[in-house]
């Protein structure tokens, strides 16, 4: 069953979150001073791997779909995640798609996990086994966030897996076959997402537009990201909107911040380490920055 079908399954008498009125606001907002090392911390604060690791992305086309709200909210949310993944770059497929890109909105976000991970566990990345399912049950936090990944070679095509156990002594090993010198420099593999879900417990949502929620859910989905670790930069960004103290100001939409993190994220190379990527990353917001800034002066 797909995983938006089965979701709907688990999700009833849900809080709705106010509608937005009139358009979506534009995905623009003002600038700020001393960017250099401000967007350098915003890029490694929302991409948390380590200076040799990989920092993953959809390759394959994404498809959003929303559950858990009015017909008339899910396809809201659905139709502006489309416009954020088509703003900012992203490979994006055509209405009626199987849908890789999930927003679920529950009551019990703790017993809609606990329920995927018993009857799908497919839901979850491969090595679910070793996997934090307590951080995201957590009552504490009001959002959970997953990308499913694969690794595919540096040349773009699938890895098989060993299913004998005879390589290095590990069952389902990733295979690669390649007439490519290895190298210190580039990784002979790329990871890349095959889905994205994030779960939303109902009862965060109050005061919030759809298009609010739309925008945050499209940066937790579309890159593997970490609200809390956002420090003085959260101010910048749509993902300051659900933890926020209630009554304090947050982005109406996603930012210039987060559309310029996002853009410079999907056009970074597809095989390099962290290090590099974030590195390419920040010349490619602050430009992207910049260029946003000239056009609100003319």
């Amino acid at each position: 069953m797909p995983i938006a079908a089965f979701a709907l399954l688990l999700t009833a008498s849900l809080a709705q979150p106010a509608e937005p009125v009139g358009e979506p606001k534009p995905i623009v907002v003002q600038g700020q001073r001393d960017r250099e090392k401000q967007i350098r911390d915003f890029i490694r604060e929302l991409t948390p791997a380590r200076s040799n690791g990989q920092l993953g992305r959809f390759e394959l086309k994404v498809c959003p779909a929303v559950v858990g709200l009015s017909a008339r909210q899910n396809a809201h949310i659905a139709a502006r995640m489309r416009r954020v993944a088509q703003a900012a770059g992203l490979p994006l497929a055509k209405p009626g798609c199987d849908a890789n890109v999930i927003l679920i909105v529950t009551n019990d976000k703790a017993e809609l996990i606990r329920r995927l991970a018993k009857e799908r566990a497919d839901y979850f990345p491969s090595a679910h086994n070793s996997y934090d399912f307590g951080a995201l049950k957590d009552p504490a936090r009001p959002v959970a966030a997953w990308q499913i990944k694969d690794i595919r070679g540096a040349d773009g095509k699938d890895l098989q897996q060993d299913g004998s156990g005879t390589m290095a002594g590990v069952a389902n090993a990733y295979v690669r076959k390649s007439i490519e010198a290895g190298s210190r420099i580039r990784p002979a593999t790329r990871i890349h997402f095959l889905a994205s879900i994030v779960v939303v417990q109902a009862d965060a949502l109050p005061g919030l537009t759809t298009t609010q929620l739309a925008d945050y859910a499209a940066m937790r989905a579309f890159v593997r990201t970490d609200p809390s670790k956002l420090g003085a930069a959260a101010g910048n960004s749509i993902l300051s909107a659900i933890d926020a103290p209630m009554g304090a100001p947050v982005p109406l939409t996603l930012t210039a911040w987060d559309l310029g993190f996002l853009k410079a994220y999907y056009a970074t190379g597809l095989n390099s380490y962290a290090r590099s990527q974030r590195t390419e990353m920040g010349g490619l917001m602050a430009h992207e920055l910049d260029d946003g800034d000239s056009e609100k002066g003319q």
